[in-house]
């Protein structure tokens, strides 16, 4: 069973959750993550290259994962979608990832499937909860079952920086360089494996 984790990443902080996540997925016994990197197709070449740092996370994360595409999502039990924020949304190239599953959604495939998604701030306050939030919106015209993260896990009331009910959320700070701290890792892996564990549920 294998659980799809297609993410957005500018300078590898929504990479590290990913990888947290599918740290998650493995939790679950027959549980595989597929991480996959939708790539930066809405951003000019030259803008890129423009930020060295940026250029050099774009270049690695095309060589180290798999292009996110919709056959590899339509097979999976279940999905979890990571992206920075962006004036209160996810980044564009996960917003363009989405704006391609119309063929998924005339033919009903991501119907029952679970999924949840997680995202990183710049600020405290920069999105951490609306960002989740927005990329609900097409999951759930798209018939997915939404996960989020339940207060018993005790990370979300001892956590100072990120982690919320909608979804595991990370402050990387104003350069975009602070490691995950232990609650927000914490919460990452409880997401994945909550999406497994449904799955397995739902006899995906």
């Amino acid at each position: 069973m294998r659980i799809y984790i297609p993410f957005y990443s500018r300078y590898g902080n929504v990479e590290a959750m990913a990888q947290e996540v599918a740290a998650g997925v493995e939790q679950v016994d027959g549980a595989v993550p597929m991480l996959a990197f939708t790539g930066d197709t809405c951003t000019p070449e030259e803008v890129r290259a423009s930020d060295e740092r940026w250029q050099e996370t774009h270049e690695r994360l095309t060589i180290e994962y798999p292009h996110a595409n919709m056959d590899d999502l339509k097979d999976a039990a279940g999905a979890c979608f990571g992206a920075p924020t962006r004036f209160g949304n996810a980044a564009a190239p996960m917003r363009n990832y989405f704006d391609q599953m119309a063929p998924l959604w005339l033919g009903g495939d991501l119907v029952g499937m679970p999924g949840g998604t997680f995202t990183s701030t710049a600020s405290l306050h920069g999105g951490q909860e609306v960002t989740n939030l927005t990329m609900w919106a097409p999951m759930i015209h798209l018939g997915m079952i939404i996960v989020g993260v339940p207060y018993t896990v005790e990370e979300l009331t001892t956590t100072s920086t990120g982690g919320t009910p909608y979804g595991p959320s990370h402050l990387a700070g104003q350069q975009g360089d602070q490691p995950l701290t232990d609650e927000e890792v914490a919460v990452c892996r409880v997401l994945g494996e909550r999406v497994a564990q449904i799955a397995t549920k739902l006899g995906a």
